[in-house]
Formats: structure tokens, C-alpha cells, sequence
């Protein structure tokens, strides 16, 4: 099971949730969604949920901040079309 952090003035906490099952991709917002428990997701992920008050946050005076995502790939030369649509896709 991951591990959950959290920072409150500046002191980092971690907390182990104990659950009745886990999920580790795309379906914890289907499953929060559908009122089956409380998940840690990123908030780019959640950001229209929340906004329409769909989902609420908790907690978020222990929010972590991460760093942005960043794209590594060898040179800019002789990669594909789909791979440039997809690099676009991610600029934004």
C-alpha cells in the first residue's frame, strides 16, 4: 500500500491508509465518485470535479505541492507525428 504525505508548516507527515481494497489507477476517481471512500489523488487529475463541487477536498491545509511533470526524450529530430501530437498534448 503507498504511503499518503502530507505537510502541515512545513513538517512532512506520512500515513499508511488500512482499506477494505485498493485501486492504483484511473478508477479511484470513479470510485470516490461513486461515494466509496476518500482517495489521494493529484489535484490536475480532480480539478473539475472539484470546481463543479462534485468532489470536495479534505484536509487541504496539508496539501503537498510537487514538482511539475517534465517529458524527457533523446532530440527533437526523427520522431513520429503521433509522438509530436502527443508532446503537444502534454504542453498544455
Amino acid at each position: 500500500m503507498m504511503q499518503w504525505e502530507f505537510k502541515y508548516k512545513k513538517e512532512l507527515t506520512t500515513f499508511t491508509p488500512k482499506s477494505q481494497f485498493s485501486i492504483n489507477n484511473h478508477l479511484r476517481l470513479q470510485a470516490v465518485s461513486d461515494g466509496l471512500g476518500i482517495a489521494w489523488i493529484a489535484h490536475m487529475s480532480v480539478a473539475d470535479a472539484l470546481n463543479s463541487g462534485h468532489l470536495v477536498e479534505l484536509l487541504p491545509e496539508y496539501a503537498m505541492t510537487y514538482e511539475p511533470l517534465y517529458l524527457y526524450y533523446p532530440s527533437r529530430r526523427g520522431h513520429s507525428n503521433v509522438f509530436k501530437l502527443i508532446v503537444d498534448a502534454l504542453r498544455v
